[in-house]
């Protein structure tokens, strides 16, 4: 999925309109940190939408359902985690996460959820946010080698890094990400494509400068992310654009399908000038929707 958009679940507009935005994927953000009563109001709010939209009969595009929660630790991310599965949502958001441990924790409480409800075991797929803290971004690594099946997706926490580490910008002269950002936002692309999973690129922020947020999504997917947050579904145009497939990448993985279909059991081959293996393989089906 190209585009994930993230909706507060406390805006009352911006819940109403989530479906139409275009997104691949809406997010329902119960993250954000609100008073006592507000955050009910918004776990109700959250749970109606994911209900009402589970079965998406008249939708002209289909999009999955996701919710955004606060970190495993924070006083009620258990409640919030019950109104997001007491909607069936695809998948869970967790912002903050500090590492394998977290992962492995959150995919604990989802098969006694999962049990719960009567939904397929391990049916709930996990997007860690990750690099929140230094130390966290120090961790990162080592998913490498301790990834959880459910985990279908890296995303990362420049803001909160930048904050941690008393950063006063995230980006330098020509959009650069400063040099600690930069080593996380290159530590989720390498273990997301070692590991065959989405990477989603950090959102934009200013949300009125749609020509720097095109740029923005053009550099991401240059640069191997798969996907993009958006804040404002303004942003969302652009982002699937920015990710759309070229002509090009459709033709190469359509070679590359062909030339396994021709010789099955294969483990690596030749297409063309190049030598492609399994990875290219699963990479040329989710590129054509085929996996």
């Amino acid at each position: 999925m190209r585009s994930w958009i993230l909706i507060p679940a406390d805006n009352e507009k911006a819940i109403g309109s989530a479906a139409g935005t275009g997104a691949e994927a809406v997010v329902i953000d119960l993250a954000r940190p609100l008073r006592a009563a507000q955050q009910a109001t918004a776990r109700i709010a959250a749970t109606t939408w994911l209900r009402l939209h589970r079965e998406q009969l008249v939708a002209q595009r289909k999009f999955e359902r996701w919710v955004r929660i606060p970190a495993l630790g924070t006083p009620h991310w258990r409640d919030d985690l019950d109104a997001a599965m007491d909607g069936s949502p695809h998948g869970i958001v967790l912002s903050h996460c500090r590492g394998a441990d977290d992962i492995r924790q959150l995919a604990s409480v989802l098969y006694e959820f999962e049990d719960r409800l009567g939904l397929a075991a391990n049916i709930t797929r996990i997007m860690p946010e990750l690099g929140s803290t230094p130390a966290g971004a120090l961790t990162i690594r080592r998913l490498a080698d301790e990834l959880h099946p459910r985990v279908s997706a890296l995303t990362w926490d420049a803001v909160g890094l930048a904050h941690a580490i008393g950063a006063r910008r995230l980006r330098g002269p020509g959009g650069r990400w400063g040099d600690a950002l930069a080593q996380v936002r290159a530590q989720i692309l390498l273990i997301a494509h070692a590991r065959g999973i989405g990477a989603i690129e950090h959102p934009f922020r200013d949300v009125r400068d749609s020509e720097a947020g095109a740029r923005i999504a053009d550099a991401a997917r240059a640069d191997g992310f798969t996907g993009m947050f958006a804040i404002h579904p303004g942003q969302v145009e652009g982002i699937n654009a920015a990710f759309a497939p070229l002509e090009s990448e459709i033709s190469d993985a359509h070679k590359i399908i062909s030339a396994f279909a021709t010789n099955p059991g294969a483990i690596s081959l030749s297409v063309g000038e190049r030598r492609v293996g399994q990875a290219d393989l699963e990479r040329a089906r989710r590129l054509l929707g085929e996996d």
